[in-house]
């Protein structure tokens, strides 16, 4: 199934969380839905404000994921796509740039998602995106969501080991209690666990969490100058960050590869950038 567009669609939480969705059947799975848009835009410099990035050109390198977020909402949207979109987690992130992207480069990218995986609590989706620039593939993201909707297997894994990495820079955060309201109005994400004590509380969080793209975001802008021409990224979404709340930023280097976290009581969101 394809959905295209000639701009990337707006698509309304309200209508996410209302659409009628089914479980899937013993040997079923998610059918193979494509999303594409010839044209991207948004608001770069209210982005690049919200999560700290002292420039705008070349690109933010979470930026074009972003552009492409309303295309996962269309293919979440759609009759096809048999899961609720609550009680969805974002658990990991794949992001591979072939090449600094400029501010002023007309965008296109299409959206894929086919299958499922099971896991221990539920069943895993893959969302790979493709932005191009012309006819040139610039830039690839696979975001893994986690969807409990669909019944795990239930067997524990063991956790992989603690890693220790020689960190050379540190730096403390406040996010402030507004935080997962101000990156709503830039990235239209207005799900409630981010805006709302008590929509955070339906979902189970005592307090709003903020959105992880933004600690993604927040972090790219702390490495900034340090991330390479072209790289691949690789991040775990471990543990959410209540609003308001206080987390520590730590980077270093190991031989080619940059590794950062980001931790509050306990890790929130480790991962590592390595160049092509």
């Amino acid at each position: 199934m394809a959905l295209n567009f000639e701009r990337a669609p707006e698509v309304p939480l309200w209508k996410l969380f209302l659409k009628r969705t089914k479980k899937l059947g013993p040997g079923e799975s998610i059918p193979r839905i494509e999303a594409s848009a010839r044209s991207l835009s948004g608001d770069l410099e209210a982005f690049r404000r919200v999560c700290g990035y002292a420039r705008s050109n070349p690109l933010p390198l979470t930026w074009p994921a972003l552009l492409a977020q309303p295309l996962q909402l269309a293919i979440f949207q759609d009759a096809a796509f048999p899961l609720p979109v609550t009680g969805i987690v974002h658990t990991r992130q794949q992001i591979r740039w072939r090449r600094p992207i400029h501010a002023d480069e007309p965008l296109s990218a299409r959206c894929v998602v086919e299958g499922h995986r099971v896991v221990r609590s539920g069943g895993e989706v893959d969302l790979r995106s493709t932005i191009l620039s012309g006819e040139e593939v610039v830039y690839e993201a696979t975001t893994t969501i986690l969807s409990r909707a669909i019944r795990g297997h239930g067997e524990e894994k063991q956790p992989p080991p603690q890693k220790i990495f020689p960190w050379s820079r540190s730096t403390a955060w406040k996010v402030p209690a507004d935080q997962g309201l101000r990156y709503a109005e830039v990235s239209g994400d207005y799900n409630p666990i981010h805006i709302s004590r008590v929509g955070a509380r339906l979902f189970g969080f005592p307090r709003p969490i903020v959105h992880g793209w933004w600690t993604l975001g927040r972090a790219m802008a702390e490495l900034d100058e340090d991330i390479p021409p072209s790289g691949r990224l690789e991040v775990r979404f471990v543990a959410p960050i209540p609003l308001p709340g206080k987390v520590t930023f730590s980077a270093g280097r190991q031989g080619d590869v940059l590794h950062f976290a980001v931790s509050g009581k306990k890790p929130c969101l480790v991962g590592e950038i390595l160049p092509l």
